[in-house]
C-alpha cells in the first residue's frame, strides 16, 4: 500500500469515526441529558468538519503526485 492511500484511507477512517462519536454524543445528550455528551458532540463535530477540510486540501495535493 502506498504511502497516498494510506493517507486516504486514514482521513476518511478518521472522518467516518468522528461522526460516529459525535452521533453517539447527540444520542447519550438526548436519552441522559448528560452535559459530557453535548460536549462530546460539539468536539468530534469540529473534529470531522476539520478532518474534512484537511482531506479535501490532501486529496489536491496528492493528485499531483505520482
Amino acid at each position: 500500500m502506498s504511502l497516498r492511500a494510506f493517507h486516504i484511507i486514514f482521513i476518511i477512517v478518521t472522518v467516518v469515526l468522528s461522526l460516529y462519536v459525535a452521533l453517539w454524543g447527540i444520542r447519550e445528550f438526548a436519552q441522559e441529558r448528560s452535559q459530557m455528551g453535548l460536549v462530546l458532540a460539539i468536539l468530534f463535530i469540529i473534529t470531522a468538519v476539520g478532518g474534512m477540510v484537511y482531506g479535501k486540501k490532501a486529496f489536491a495535493k496528492l493528485k499531483d503526485l505520482p
